[in-house]
């Protein structure tokens, strides 16, 4: 295992353990606040443990707004990836002050834990609107995405008390094909428009909010800033166009970790850019070039629980309910890299095992031995919402320096 994941020597290291003995205390995959792993060496984890290095996801978050303030623009920082109160005060430098969420849960947790200025970004939940209004009333700037007129007229149909307005950024789809209205349709200025002119006293246009999801199709750098390019283009075009017809649009923002990780200079005519992914990256990143592969923050610990000389593998206690499966066809190491490993290959998963076999050629059975650790850097894909499949499945991450657990971050589930 390499430093950076898994804290272990890159070599695979046999615990001496019984396969599972490691998981054998209670508290150490329940998502409990329990402090018995702090301070213990990674190999001695419950398995399987999804680890981050202190010091790559600082560094990390640095570097995110160091970009940000070489540019001249506010960094608001997307907290679907870790969804934690630690990931998200080292992104905003600790001011607490500027995040995006996708869910309510989160919406209502970050809240909770001192956050404010958020945005929900994800189209308005008409049958939840009532749980948008109690956030809206809470916090000083609780803010939604709209991109359509229907959504606009649930707004208006639902006000917020006196003092209070609905603070709303107009999705636009500038390539990426999800959710937005594309700039480009008449319709787009019309809304615009009407968010901001309708009724002044109840609601308020923010901006235009565009995400860069195109660039994880890309295949270099290169590509990638031409998508950043046209995209920061076209929401430019759209705010000078609204600007003309004297509609205001305060903020601008586009975003992607690819696109904000190689950032264009066209990109500092907006106001402010939301990339999430960032702070752990993945293989997926470093193939699309967004880091190096120190840069990765993020591993899954697996054991060895079995060898099959017959079929010429390995059994871990990684499944499908601890990795995602999104990079299983999409990278050469399969659904992850087995760091420290290039020979072999995570080749299947069920919902708890994984079948690791060699690349080429047999596999050397007494290197790994039953109860020995492997670290897996995960893959990462844009689509379903989170922009890290693998972090969701996990209650806790285990936050390690120097090969010792230092923190314990809990996320946020549900929606």
């Amino acid at each position: 295992m390499a430093s950076r994941g898994a804290g272990t020597s890159g070599a695979t290291r046999a615990t001496g353990a019984e396969p599972g003995a490691a998981a054998a205390p209670d508290g150490g995959m329940d998502g409990q606040m329990d402090s018995r792993w702090l301070g213990a060496p990674l190999e001695q984890l419950p398995t399987p443990a999804l680890t981050l290095d202190q010091a790559t996801v600082r560094r990390n978050a640095e570097r995110m707004r160091e970009r940000c303030r070489s540019l001249g623009l506010r960094l608001r920082p997307h907290v679907k990836t870790h969804k934690t109160l630690e990931g998200a005060e080292l992104a905003t430098g600790g001011t607490r002050r500027g995040i995006v969420v996708s869910t309510l849960a989160e919406a209502r947790f970050f809240a909770a834990g001192g956050f404010d200025d958020i945005l929900y970004a994800y189209p308005l939940p008409g049958g939840r609107l009532e749980e948008c209004a109690a956030l809206a009333q809470r916090l000083q700037a609780f803010q939604l995405l709209l991109d359509s007129p229907q959504a606009l007229a649930l707004l208006r149909r639902h006000p917020l008390p006196p003092g209070k307005r609905w603070l709303v950024w107009l999705k636009l789809d500038c390539g990426n094909g999800r959710v937005g209205v594309r700039p480009t349709d008449p319709g787009a200025m019309s809304l615009a428009r009407a968010i901001a002119e309708e009724a002044p006293e109840e609601v308020t246009l923010v901006g235009v909010y565009a995400h860069c999801g195109d660039t994880y199709g890309c295949r270099d750098v290169s590509a990638v800033q031409a998508i950043a390019r046209a995209t920061t283009a076209a929401v430019l075009d759209f705010v000078t166009a609204l600007r003309q017809a004297g509609v205001p649009c305060p903020q601008a923002s586009i975003g992607s970790t690819p696109s904000c990780s190689h950032p264009v200079p066209e990109m500092a005519q907006l106001t402010e850019l939301h990339p999430g992914n960032y702070l752990f990256y993945d293989l997926q990143q470093t193939l699309l070039g967004s880091c190096q592969p120190e840069e990765v923050a993020i591993r899954v610990l697996t054991r060895v629980i079995g060898h099959y000389p017959h079929r010429n593998q390995l059994l871990v206690d990684c499944g499908w309910a601890a990795l995602s499966l999104h990079g299983r066809d999409q990278a050469p190491a399969g659904c992850a890299a087995i760091e420290g490993h290039p020979q072999l290959r995570l080749v299947g998963l069920t919902q708890e095992h994984g079948q690791v076999e060699a690349i080429d050629g047999r596999l050397d059975f007494e290197r790994f031995p039953v109860g020995s650790v492997l670290a897996l850097i995960p893959f990462h894909h844009p689509y379903p919402p989170q922009a890290c499949a693998t972090a969701a499945m996990h209650p806790v991450y285990y936050v390690h320096a120097e090969g010792k657990v230092v923190e314990l971050w809990h996320p946020v589930r549900g929606w």
